[in-house]
C-alpha cells in the first residue's frame, strides 16, 4: 500500500514537545490547566478551573462529600445554585431551573448560582 498523501510522513505533530501526547510538561505534572488559565487568571476560566479542581477533589474524597454536602433527592427539577453530579464529577453553577436524568446523583453546594469561589471551597472542604 502507498500513503495516499504523496510520501509525507504522518501525523508529525505529536513528536512536537507542546502536545499532550508528546510528553508535554504539562501532563507529566498532572496539572489539567489551560493555556487560557495560566494566561488570563482573572477571566471566567479561572473560576471554572477553580471548580474542576473541587470536583476532582470531591470524587477522590467520597466520604467528604457525603458529609459536608446536602443530596438532592426526588427532584426533576434543579432550582438554581451550585451542585456537585457524581456521574460527570464536576460542580456546576445553574442560573435556570434544569430537568435532571432519573438516576443521576446530585449534592446542592450552595443555594446562590453566583456565589464566591472561596465560600464554594469552604462548604466542599468543611462542610459549613
Amino acid at each position: 500500500m502507498s500513503d495516499p498523501r504523496g510520501g509525507i510522513g504522518r501525523d508529525m505533530h505529536i513528536s512536537e514537545p507542546g502536545f499532550q501526547g508528546g510528553g508535554s510538561a504539562a501532563g507529566a505534572r498532572g496539572d489539567t490547566r489551560s493555556d487560557t488559565y495560566q494566561a488570563e487568571t482573572s477571566s471566567r476560566e479561572a473560576m471554572q478551573q477553580e471548580l474542576m479542581d473541587l470536583g476532582r477533589w470531591l470524587t477522590e474524597h467520597p466520604k467528604a462529600r457525603d458529609k459536608n454536602l446536602k443530596p438532592v433527592r426526588g427532584s426533576v427539577v434543579l432550582q438554581p445554585g451550585i451542585y456537585y453530579n457524581t456521574g460527570t464529577g464536576m460542580v456546576e453553577r445553574i442560573y435556570t431551573p434544569q430537568h435532571i436524568a432519573l438516576g443521576a446523583r446530585w449534592f446542592r453546594v450552595s443555594k446562590d448560582p453566583a456565589a464566591p469561589t472561596d465560600d464554594v471551597r469552604r462548604r466542599v472542604l468543611e462542610g459549613k
